[in-house]
């Protein structure tokens, strides 16, 4: 068999989905069925295909298969099996799907089980408040250092209050009995997803306790105020920040330039902003590559 036909019930889908077998024959270590609209239904088959080597997955790649909470919720029984858990997956990819914050809680449950898990990629996806405090909660007690909630294709609608929920997360200084962790994120991408000032303040607030290398907020509406506190807040390990189309003034402008002489490996985007032509000359002749604009 190398194709199983999925017919799907009246009124959802006017074509009968194809599952391709045979790319998940070829190895035990990867799930990859990107671009492949198999749905709910094919994501339960395809998790009961490889439930038997569901163990020794290393990488989950499900994009654009129009996935839902259900199908989320299929891929973390299949990674957190109890009997035998994904404890050598490190990539787990299901962006540009329908999932919400219940599948996104289910995935987030998972995470302390995934020892080796270490990005997690769900971008495009529908994920809101309640996802985000799953993930919140469930973060600091795994090994994941790179979450993509939203990338120059597009994010999740977090909300300030999601992004708030979230904040928690980048807290380093939690005791070792509580995280039981070694590793800490180290890469957090919120492109379009709604931070807002308040969003951009929360994460100021635990900023300086994190150990994060890259943050993005493109396009996340945090205005001038939310920059301000965002670039008064940075770990000194940063040396990635993308604050491109927020809407800001000279006023964040000239908070970058404090920060680029405060931390001398940073390096800043503020493309797509408001700066005047006079500050855009100063700042590119001052730190050249360091900053986009």
């Amino acid at each position: 068999v190398d194709v199983i036909c999925l017919e799907m019930p009246d009124g959802q889908s006017v074509l009968p989905t194809l599952l391709p077998v045979a790319p998940l024959r070829l190895t035990c270590q990867e799930l990859i069925l990107s671009r492949q609209r198999i749905g709910d239904p094919g994501c339960a088959t395809a998790c009961g295909f490889v439930r038997a080597w569901g163990s020794r997955l290393q990488i989950i790649r499900l994009l654009e298969c129009d996935l839902g909470d259900v199908g989320a919720s299929c891929i973390a029984r299949l990674v957190s099996n109890r009997l035998q858990p994904a404890v050598g997956l490190r990539e787990l990819n299901l962006s540009a799907n329908r999932i919400g914050d219940r599948g996104a809680a289910d995935i987030a449950d998972a995470l302390p089980m995934l020892d080796s898990l270490e990005r997690l990629l769900l971008e495009r996806n529908r994920i809101g408040l309640v996802g985000a405090k799953a993930l919140g909660v469930r973060l600091p007690r795994s090994n994941v250092r790179e979450l993509v909630l939203g990338s120059h294709l597009g994010g999740n609608p977090l909300g300030p209050q999601g992004v708030k929920a979230l904040a928690s997360a980048l807290d380093d200084y939690m005791p070792r009995a509580a995280s039981d962790r070694a590793t800490r994120l180290g890469a957090l991408s919120l492109e379009d997803c709604d931070v807002g000032q308040q969003g951009a303040e929360a994460l100021a607030e635990y900023l300086p306790k994190s150990c994060l290398q890259v943050l993005s907020l493109a396009r996340g509406n945090i205005g001038d105020s939310g920059a301000e506190a965002i670039l008064n807040a940075l770990p000194k390990t940063l040396a990635s920040l993308d604050l491109a189309g927020n809407g800001l003034s000279d006023v964040s402008g000239s908070a970058v330039g404090d920060a680029f002489y405060r931390m001398p490996q940073l390096a800043v985007s503020l493309a797509q902003n408001h700066l005047s032509p006079a500050l855009r000359l100063i700042l590119t002749e001052e730190h050249g590559t360091r900053l986009r604009v």
